[in-house]
């Protein structure tokens, strides 16, 4: 069994040992995303636990696979605790409370909208996710040439245009999308 599908049964059953393990193998980054980004180690305590607990409400509703349970953790408490930094912004007033249900809401409909990229990504071919993540984590048209033995920046800049012009249409074609932008118009 993958750690993966380890991690998600331990999570759902309840399983002390596997969780303490989860706890030892990955907050320890977490913490350091958070510590780095204005924030304690309750803060980083904090964001884990929710990341956590929005794993095993999700899993509940809907089994879903996730290929690598560290990554995915990663994605949800990085999203948590930008959301968090981003009210701890807007609020200044230091009456207002913070309304749990409606945050966890947000981080769900979050989430959900990044599962649905990742699913569409998912559908790329092989070498367009290796150009699409190597451009959308930063990297420049030279270092791409390089990394990945293309012949010019050129070629590069057409197979970017390409693999994300797939993408953005298996978005667009698909229901949810619609359902998506009528959503956010509202």
């Amino acid at each position: 069994m993958k750690d993966s599908e380890r991690f998600i049964n331990a999570l759902t059953s309840g399983n002390e040992r596997i969780i303490k393990e989860i706890y030892t193998k990955l907050f320890p980054k977490i913490k350091t995303y958070v510590l780095k980004n204005r924030g304690d180690t309750q803060d980083a305590s904090d964001v884990f636990h929710d990341g956590l607990m929005y794993i095993i409400v999700t899993q509940k509703e809907k089994k879903t696979e996730i290929k690598s349970f560290e990554a995915y953790l990663f994605v949800i408490c990085k999203n948590i605790w930008k959301r968090t930094l981003k009210n701890k912004v807007i609020k200044t007033d230091p009456l207002t409370l913070v309304d749990k249900e409606a945050e966890l809401g947000a981080h769900i409909l979050e989430q959900e909208l990044f599962d649905f990229y990742i699913e569409k990504f998912d559908l790329l071919s092989d070498n367009c996710k290796e150009i699409l993540s190597s451009y959308f984590n930063g990297l420049s048209y030279e270092d791409i040439v390089t990394e990945h033995s293309y012949a010019s920046i050129n070629t590069v800049r057409q197979r970017v245009f390409k693999c994300r012009s797939k993408l953005v249409k298996l978005i667009k074609e698909d229901n949810k999308y619609q359902k998506i932008r009528r959503w956010r118009q509202n």
